[in-house]
């Protein structure tokens, strides 16, 4: 029985140390190709290298200088989180998926 307790210890702890490593933030940034503003009060930007792809500014967001993306050209640099949305339009729903900023800086 004490293989049994000891065994379970040793597995809850290597779960334990190995969930927190998918909550690290990912560093991005890049030049911004469109600004698109969401329904879901949020903004959608695509932005170009060095880290391509759709990424969704939230009301959450900790925006440093200059304010949130506004246009086509800013540069932006932050860190992400977890997978967003854009509700583009309500009716019909449609949606666009992104990744969630959770702090960033952009130029102008």
């Amino acid at each position: 029985m004490s293989n049994r307790l000891v065994s379970v210890v040793v597995l809850c702890g290597a779960l334990l140390f190995s969930v927190p490593n998918s909550a690290y933030a990912a560093p991005f940034g890049g030049q911004t190709s469109f600004v698109f503003p969401c329904f879901n009060v949020a903004i959608l930007a695509a932005i170009g290298p060095p880290n391509a792809g759709l990424y969704v500014w939230t009301p959450a967001t900790r925006t440093y200088q200059n304010g949130p993306p506004t246009s086509g050209g800013q540069w932006l640099l932050g860190l992400t989180s977890v997978p967003y949305f854009c509700l583009v339009l309500p009716v019909p729903i449609y949606v666009l998926p992104g990744i969630s900023i959770s702090m960033m800086g952009s130029s102008r």
